[in-house]
């Protein structure tokens, strides 16, 4: 797991993504569709075929690297049980075995959350002796990526 000095905050991820999508609206329609694939060429291309513009080396490694970085942004995920409230004199009395009742029932799904925002749902599981998490449903790509 990444150190949290490692994980960016809503407002640091916010800003990545704002600026990403400027730099998607210059370079405009198309800007992201993939090249066409080459072709092998019998002979020398014609001169109007060469002197045609395209986007320089540098521009499209710029845009793998900024989708590269977005994609290996570190989030923070994590699975809520359940809530409840207390008062702070109840909060003082809990000691070694104390039983807090959360709002869910045992059966109901939990939630799996990035910066706090619900993504998917799904159950508790054991891996190896730890904790982990199977997923009962999801949110789609487009609407994980509205939710960051």
């Amino acid at each position: 797991m990444a150190p949290m000095s490692d994980i960016l905050s809503q407002e640091e991820l916010d800003a990545l993504l704002a600026q990403v999508r400027q730099q998607e609206q210059d370079q405009g329609p198309g800007a992201n569709e993939p090249a066409p694939p080459p072709r092998a060429m019998a002979a020398a291309p014609s001169p109007a075929r060469a002197a045609a513009p395209g986007p320089a080396p540098a521009a499209v490694h710029d845009e793998g690297s900024n989708l590269e970085l977005i994609l290996n942004l570190p989030l923070e995920l994590s699975v809520e049980l359940g809530r409840t409230r207390m008062t702070l004199h109840e909060l003082l009395q809990l000691g070694q075995g104390s039983v807090i009742e959360l709002n869910r029932m045992a059966s109901d799904h939990i939630d799996l959350t990035v910066h706090g925002r619900v993504i998917a749902n799904g159950e508790a599981v054991v891996v190896n002796e730890s904790f982990g998490f199977r997923v009962h449903a999801v949110d789609s790509v487009q609407a994980r990526i509205k939710k960051l």
